[in-house]
């Protein structure tokens, strides 16, 4: 994971702000769509990290089957 990115926890407690932010009504109209592009973003880097999480219990399943131990 590239250091510039967060932490997948630490961007689902973001989402969760941004959520927050974007159902009050009271939130400008700009913000809203900065927020929505933030939240955007996030949502993509912590779909790729978990498919690539996956991906990777995946092949060590694989692997370990291979040798003959159960998962």
């Amino acid at each position: 994971m590239n250091e510039a990115e967060p932490r997948l926890e630490d961007a689902i407690a973001r989402l969760e702000q941004i959520a927050e932010r974007l159902e009050d009504p009271a939130t400008p109209l700009d913000d809203a769509v900065r927020f929505y592009e933030e939240g955007l973003a996030l949502y993509r880097r912590c779909a790729a990290q978990l498919d690539a999480a996956e991906l990777r219990i995946t092949e060590l399943s694989k692997a370990l089957e291979r040798q003959g131990r159960p998962t």
